[in-house]
């Protein structure tokens, strides 16, 4: 049996990689991201301050206020969106990247000359020559204009999501003086140099200060080329999974992008407030399913189990989220009762109350949530009790147990219900998931600062290093749920024994 466990810890690390690699790789392509969220707010903001000529293209090219392209490669850097989603094999083609990217500044001057056309063309169209041809014109120059940018902008990025790797193909342009290269591809070379070298110097001062800099660290560096294995490795490394993964492995969820504090300080808040609401719901489940599930079992076919199993198929139907709703409405100071707390974890006053003072006002703000946290798993847990018992009082040994003369509590009690309670054991590794996870609908009902909730809400505002935390601790809390509870099956009955 111990084999088989090794095995399953062992398989929890593929599982554990599938489940991120699939979370990572939607979220990288749902729209709406971080980043395009910043990039519209900068936009909206430098269109409300009058700065609409300060993008690399200007207002004349794209028609709308436009961001420079070094602010567009810092915003991308920050939110890890400049390398590619999952293999970076730009890396095994510096040269080439580099080499597309300084060809491609060729075409500076070619763009400068349709700028001023356009600029031209606008200025006689204010002046009352505004007519179809000329519109046409414009479009097509705005839109020539801005494609050319573009894929300036993106060969640029290729050169960035090499890395350290194109540093040499970038040196052999930056110190060339012999001519092979204008003055503007030196300079675009050095200024991608000075940011990935982090030479003491700003991109903003003048070539030859820049230059004196980066001539002083060659002299003392020789960047070298990896072999074949290390570029297999950067490969994977050098993309967003593969770097982020390995963060993850060193215990580093990254930093917020809501709350400007790395992930974890902000998340270990919240656990005991999720925590809290999980063992207690947890304790109640079990405390009163299982004898529940017992007597309906005994009950079986009476009033009293035909009228609980009416309630309990009716909870069991019920969305918690909804059910939590109607609670607080008529029992929340809504439209009938004013019996407990609209939501949160605790009144505000809560630390200037007595002892039972304190013990009163958290048992008040815990009933409602409780009972809508846990109704579903209540319900399937006393059916699962009742159905599990009911099959082991039919089983052979029950029937010799009372063909011997033992008692009906004694037959129910000693010899079947334990038994009984090995399906029991599957629901306790999503319990332990729920524990922790907590509950985002719930949490969001009722106001509750919890994990659930801090979840609900990095969803809400595109917060990705929090929702991928999230799901990674959830899931590593599930596949280690579903390991303890094989163990618990194991504990239960002796003669499990997992091969």
């Amino acid at each position: 049996m111990t084999t088989y466990f090794i095995r399953r810890f062992l398989l929890a690390f593929p599982t554990f990689i599938g489940i991120t690699l699939i979370a990572f790789t939607i979220i990288q392509f749902v729209p709406g991201g971080p980043l395009e969220r910043e990039i519209i707010a900068l936009k909206m903001g430098m269109s409300q301050m009058g700065e609409a000529g300060a993008g690399s293209s200007g207002d004349v090219a794209s028609g709308g206020t436009t961001i420079p392209a070094e602010a567009l490669e810092e915003m991308k850097a920050y939110y890890g969106y400049d390398k590619p989603v999952l293999l970076n094999f730009r890396i095994w083609s510096p040269d080439k990247q580099v080499s597309r990217y300084m060809e491609s500044l060729k075409q500076e001057d070619e763009i400068k000359r349709k700028e001023q056309e356009l600029t031209a063309l606008l200025g006689r169209m204010r002046e009352g020559e505004d007519t179809a041809p000329n519109r046409a014109q414009v479009s097509h120059l705005r839109n020539d204009i801005k494609a050319a940018r573009e894929g300036m902008d993106n060969l640029r990025s290729r050169v960035i999501a090499c890395s350290d790797i194109a540093v040499p193909a970038l040196l052999k342009v930056a110190l060339d003086e012999s001519g092979a290269h204008s003055q503007k591809q030196r300079e675009m070379a050095l200024d991608l140099l000075v940011k990935r070298l982090k030479l003491p110097v700003w991109t903003s001062q003048d070539f030859a200060t820049k230059l004196g800099h980066l001539q002083s660290w060659a002299a003392s560096n020789t960047p070298e080329t990896p072999g074949v294995v290390g570029l297999v490795w950067r490969t994977f490394s050098y993309g967003r999974y593969g770097s982020w993964l390995i963060r993850i492995f060193q215990l580093d969820l990254g930093r917020s992008h809501t709350y400007s504090r790395p992930v974890w300080d902000v998340m270990k808040s919240k656990f005991p407030v999720s925590i809290y609401f999980g063992v207690v719901g947890m304790v109640l489940v079990y405390s009163v399913c299982i004898p529940l599930g017992v007597w309906k079992a005994v009950k079986h076919g009476s009033s009293f189990d035909t009228v609980s199993s009416v309630i309990v198929f009716v909870g069991y139907s019920t969305p918690g989220w909804a059910l939590g709703a109607v609670l607080l409405v008529l029992l929340g100071g809504g439209s009938f009762w004013d019996v407990f707390p609209l939501g949160g974890f605790r009144s505000e006053d809560w630390e200037y109350l007595g002892f039972w003072g304190k013990i009163w006002d958290q048992v008040q703000h815990t009933i409602l949530p409780i009972i809508a946290w846990y109704i579903s798993a209540f319900a399937s847990m006393t059916v699962l009790m009742k159905n599990s018992l009911m099959e082991n009082l039919s089983q052979d040994y029950v029937r010799t147990a009372f063909s011997k003369g033992l008692t009906e509590q004694r037959v129910v009690y000693l010899h079947a219900l334990r038994n009984s309670l090995i399906p029991l054991a599957t629901g306790l590794g999503h319990l332990i998931g729920v524990i922790f996870a907590g509950s985002y609908l719930i949490e969001k009902v009722f106001n509750i600062d919890g994990f659930g909730l801090l979840g609900f809400n990095s969803l809400i505002q595109r917060d990705y290093p929090v929702m991928l935390s999230s799901m990674v601790i959830s899931s590593v809390i599930g596949l280690m749920g579903n390991i303890f509870s094989d163990m618990i099956y194991a504990a239960i009955d002796p003669r499990i024994r997992f091969k």
